[in-house]
């Protein structure tokens, strides 16, 4: 069965989980004997709908090039709740893809599930993994108002920042001095 791989990070800096999820989507289509047609992955927020990816690959089955659309989890494909994991997974009915969720596979569209039970477990789980996203919201939001009333910078810090934190770091990873004499 042609299979393809979508992952999502929600940030630039996460490239070594983006590849974690890759390698774990391939190792499991390999186990599952899928052959693996094409990988789509964002840098996005899940809760967003601009993310082109995902419409990339909802195009892709549309057009007939895979029969299984491989996630690694639910909160992967989506963090906008219920509403948004039922439009993408209709979608893929509409044009007779299945799909698998390699952390969830009591999801996927050929478990041997009851479907009222698999359609309250996405429920559940669609609604905690949405809060999740809003907790996450509300101490990022907590911690800015923290530093601003602290006075300190906000942000990340840039490329070839000499702050003390990255100064320090750097101090850590150097290597030492040498006094250009050879040990015995």
């Amino acid at each position: 069965m042609k299979a393809a791989i979508y992952i999502r990070v929600s940030r630039r800096d996460e490239a070594a989980i983006l590849e974690n999820q890759r390698q774990a989507a391939r190792a499991y289509a390999d186990r599952m004997g899928f052959e693996v047609v094409g990988v789509f992955e964002d840098q996005a927020s899940g809760k967003s709908a601009d993310r082109p990816g995902l419409t990339a690959l909802l195009e892709a089955a549309g057009r007939g090039e895979f029969e299984l659309a491989i996630f690694t989890s639910l909160s992967r494909m989506t963090r906008g709740g219920i509403e948004a994991a039922l439009y993408i997974l209709d979608r893929l009915v509409r044009v007779n893809v299945g799909w698998h969720f390699v952390e969830q596979p009591i999801l996927n569209f050929d478990d041997k599930t009851p479907p009222l039970a698999r359609d309250i477990l996405f429920a559940v789980m669609a609604a905690v993994d949405k809060d999740y996203r809003r907790v996450i919201s509300e101490k990022t939001k907590a911690a800015l108002a923290r530093r601003r009333a602290l006075g300190l910078p906000l942000g990340r810090h840039k490329n070839g920042c000499s702050c003390k934190l990255h100064r320090r770091r750097a101090e850590k990873r150097a290597p030492p001095a040498t006094t250009g004499e050879i040990p015995a």
